[in-house]
């Protein structure tokens, strides 16, 4: 009888493929599982009214005065002020808190101010990280759109 001979490098071949098949059939199932989701579920239909929001952000830039975010990190609120005049009765709009890491934290409230040109919006349920206000109003039959970036903590 002929003995055999071994190859070690022919062994350590055979385990380097096997090892290199597992990894990449696991990492393929882990993959798969992950949830992806877009930022909106929308994006197409917001993409084809760009040029109207690019509109609507020139007219807010040409405002002497423009409407001021700010948070109130005590109180946990978002207080929006709009410039001093006579009456707010014709303003409407809405207030979006955008989670930019998840579209499912999103926010949406209505804009409704005080007799003062303020409102106040408790942001205490909102998770802490960066999200974006996006104040969009009406005045006039005039759209105006503005928005800000805040860090909640």
């Amino acid at each position: 009888m002929a003995k055999r001979t071994y190859h070690p490098w022919a062994v350590g071949i055979t385990i380097v493929i096997i090892v290199f098949l597992i990894l990449s059939i696991g990492l393929t199932i882990i993959i798969s599982q992950e949830d992806y989701h877009l930022v909106t579920d929308d994006y197409y239909e917001k993409d084809l009214r760009f040029q109207e929001k690019m509109e609507t952000r020139k007219r807010t830039k040409e405002l002497d005065i423009k409407p001021v975010i700010s948070i109130d990190r005590e109180a946990k609120t978002c207080i929006l002020s709009f410039p001093p005049r006579e009456s707010y009765d014709g303003i409407g709009g809405s207030v979006e808190f955008f989670r930019i890491s998840d579209a499912t934290r999103d926010v949406t409230r209505p804009l409704q101010l005080n007799s003062e040109g303020r409102q106040v919006i408790s942001v205490s349920g909102l998770h802490s990280g960066q999200w974006i206000v996006k104040l969009t109003w009406t005045e006039s039959g005039v759209e105006y759109y503005l928005e800000e970036r805040i860090y909640l903590q």
